[in-house]
């Protein structure tokens, strides 16, 4: 599903009404009853139902004069929240003018001061009603809401109620997700035709609530959106916050992957993952990224750990293999490259990195890897560390076209590209898109939607996951289902003309990693450990398999 700006989004609304002549009048029309339709299906019977609806003078007042109608009509008792200025002749435009003088015939409008709570003084009206409905500032205003506006958001925070946004939370901007003044906190929004960018990023994403993407009657096979940034929705039956109407999903290219396996099938079908990592102490993170990799669907796993680290990290696993690394006071020394290099050879993806410390020479074996070893590279934690101090390594590989992943956090980002972890997530499509272009590399970027960039700038959006997988070791699981996803991928796409992209085995990776989490997270958000996550990844994937 793409995601879109606020600019691209009026472009494609100009379409629809020039190319296509669909009048704008009919598009608000459908987009008030897109909220209405969701009132009904997330609250129930709208009938006696006492709704405050709070618009502006814009065409986002114009949705709630809409639904302001409609609730009317369904049995609802409406009530509309609107300034003086705003209800001033000539002062709403076009369509939002047309809708509100709709309104104003059939005597829904009059002027009603704004509810308030006991901390106002008085007596307290926040209980008044039964949902609200946020119409006030759509996708194009900017900068912190002022006056009656900024006055009216804490109302619509103040009511103990459900609250409903119209496309976007007001004082939320779409773009960035910033909010740099009041802002409505919704329960949930309703958001229309594609999503809008800043209901995915901070502090956007914590306002909007569950979004739902309706459809408002867009001629989609006719209108082509720019598809530089996707949202990967939630699956089925998992616990997400991304809804749409039916006709928004289409095949994101992935199917390949998550088809059944045919009948002769061996171990060798599904990749050899080699995993350099651990150190003295250091024997879970290699073990998490095995047993991960191998739940994934690799077909075969290796781990290759300093000999010391070796013995433990073997009794921690059973199906999954392990082989002795040279080593220096504990971890990893430059004497194991000639094992490494060799037992790259007949690997199909590398993942370096968890649990390797930074000690010099385990910091000069990932800078040799990146620019000497051909084989897929997945690099997280300590091998991110590595390149962090010599980025020239990962250029190297690059030039040479050998093919990178990384898969950092917001920190590990930040050294990466030399600035602060605030910068990162102050714009986080900007910093992803960084990290693919500067490393030549397919790059995650984690977090509460975790983006996966590739270099021509390309932005994928996933929106699996809870707040249960802030745990440690949910990032080396997730090494492990990244290494194997893009191995199964390296394996079916040899020798064959394969649509699906390196990318694109990245995103899934990173969405069933989430779903997995989702899947654990039934019975134990608080207390997951990666270990429950691992152990749902089968069912992860079979919730994602195409039907047929």
């Amino acid at each position: 599903m793409v995601v879109m700006t606020a600019q691209q989004l009026r472009d494609l609304d100009a379409r629809a009404m020039s190319e296509f002549g669909i009048p704008g009048v009919v598009l608000m029309e459908n987009a008030g009853r897109a909220v209405v339709d969701a009132a009904a299906r997330e609250f129930g019977t709208l009938s006696g139902k006492r709704v405050a609806v709070f618009c502006g003078a814009g065409n986002n007042g114009g949705d709630g004069f809409v639904a302001l109608r409609l609730l009317a009509l369904e049995g609802a008792i409406p009530t509309l929240f609107c300034s003086e200025d705003a209800l001033a002749p000539g002062k709403a435009k076009g369509d939002a003018a047309a809708h509100l003088a709709v309104a104003m015939k059939i005597g829904l409008v009059q002027q009603t001061a704004l509810p308030h709570s006991a901390k106002d003084g008085g007596a307290a009206d926040s209980r008044a009603f039964d949902l609200a409905i946020d119409a006030l500032l759509g996708t194009g205003a900017k900068g912190e809401p002022r006056g009656w506006t900024a006055d009216a958001i804490r109302a619509i925070n103040d009511l103990d109620c459900p609250v409903i946004a119209v496309d976007i939370p007001s004082g939320v901007d779409a773009d960035s997700g910033a909010a740099p003044g009041e802002a409505v906190r919704a329960d949930l929004t309703v958001t229309f035709a594609y999503p809008k960018l800043g209901l995915f990023l901070h502090p956007g994403y914590e306002r909007a609530g569950r979004v739902h993407v309706a459809d408002i009657g867009f001629p989609w096979g006719a209108l082509r959106p720019p598809e530089e940034i996707s949202v990967l929705a939630c699956a089925p039956g998992a616990v997400g916050r991304l809804t749409s109407s039916e006709s928004l999903h289409s095949p994101i290219g992935w199917e390949p992957l998550l088809r059944p396996r045919p009948p002769e099938s061996n171990k060798g079908d599904f990749g050899h993952i080699a995993i350099v990592a651990g150190a003295r102490g250091m024997a879970g993170a290699p073990a998490l990224v095995a047993r991960a990799a191998q739940r994934a669907g690799a077909g075969l796993v290796t781990v290759l750990t300093p000999e010391s680290n070796q013995p433990l990290v073997a009794a921690k696993l059973d199906e999954q293999m392990t082989r002795p690394l040279a080593e220096k006071e504990g971890a990893v020394a430059e004497d194991a490259w000639g094992e490494i290099a060799k037992f790259a050879e007949r690997a199909t993806v590398l993942c370096i990195g968890p649990g390797l410390t930074t000690a010099d020479e385990a910091v000069r074996l990932v800078h040799r890897a990146l620019r000497e070893i051909a084989t897929p590279i997945v690099l997280d934690a300590d091998g991110l560390n590595a390149l962090a101090q010599d980025p020239s390594a990962a250029q190297d590989r690059g030039r040479a076209g050998a093919p990178l992943t990384i898969t950092p956090h917001p920190g590990e980002a930040a050294r990466l590209l030399g600035t602060s972890v605030q910068q990162v997530q102050s714009d986080r499509v900007a910093a992803v898109r960084g990290l693919a272009r500067k490393f030549h590399a397919v790059a995650v970027l984690k977090g509460r939607y975790t983006l996966i960039a590739e270099p021509d700038g390309r932005v994928y959006i996933n929106t699996s996951g809870n707040p249960g997988m802030a745990s440690g070791g949910m990032g080396d699981a997730l090494t492990g289902v990244v290494g194997a996803l893009e191995a199964q991928w390296t394996k079916m796409a040899d020798g064959a003309d394969q649509p699906m992209t390196r990318t694109l085995a990245v995103a899934l990776a990173v969405h069933l990693h989430g779903v997995a989490g989702d899947l654990a997270a039934n019975d134990r958000e608080a207390g997951m450990t990666a270990g429950d996550l691992i152990d749902c990844l089968p069912a992860a994937r079979a919730r994602l398999a195409p039907a047929n």
